[in-house]
């Protein structure tokens, strides 16, 4: 049963999360959260969730409790379709589904810090098709690298930064 088809959610929800020990990829239980999960990504002490809608959900860990909300904004603009998370140097960097953008958000404020466009990417990959777009951010905290990717690429790209660490 898909979780939002399960009646003890009461309307639709995105449903269940797993939880799992690092070491040996035990599994821990489960928990559900309202919502679609579409990223998410650990940033201090705090899960953050990213649902398809301008919000940044964060959640406590220990208890999957959401401890607060921060709507994602391009000035006064609500960003919706925030979707791969990952935390970087204190922020929070998401794609914009069925964009070649990458947004890097304040995690206080929700204010969209800058915009780092990967258009031609796709292309580069050779891939085809409306669903092969941008999907993968991975950060390589030691190596202050930045990997991506997207669904049905061949190719896995590493980004130089910068301004980051």
């Amino acid at each position: 049963m898909r979780g939002d088809d399960n009646p003890r959610f009461g309307r639709r929800f995105g449903g269940v999360g797993h939880r799992w020990r690092i070491g040996d990829l035990k599994p821990l239980g489960t928990f559900a959260y309202e919502g679609e999960g579409w990223g998410v990504a650990i940033h201090g002490d705090s899960l953050v969730l990213s649902d398809g809608t301008p919000t940044l959900r964060f959640f406590d860990p220990a208890t999957m409790r959401e401890t607060r909300r921060v709507t994602v904004r391009v000035g006064s603009r609500p960003l919706a379709r925030l979707n791969e998370l990952e935390a970087i140097d204190g922020e929070i960097w998401a794609n914009v589904w069925m964009t070649d953008m990458i947004v890097r958000i304040d995690p206080d404020s929700g204010d969209v810090r800058s915009m780092i466009d990967l258009t031609g990417l796709r292309t580069d990959a050779g891939a085809r098709g409306l669903d092969a777009v941008l999907n993968g951010i991975a950060w390589d905290a030691k190596g202050k690298r930045l990997f991506v990717t997207g669904k049905y690429w061949p190719k896995l790209y590493e980004i130089a930064l910068a301004d980051c660490g």
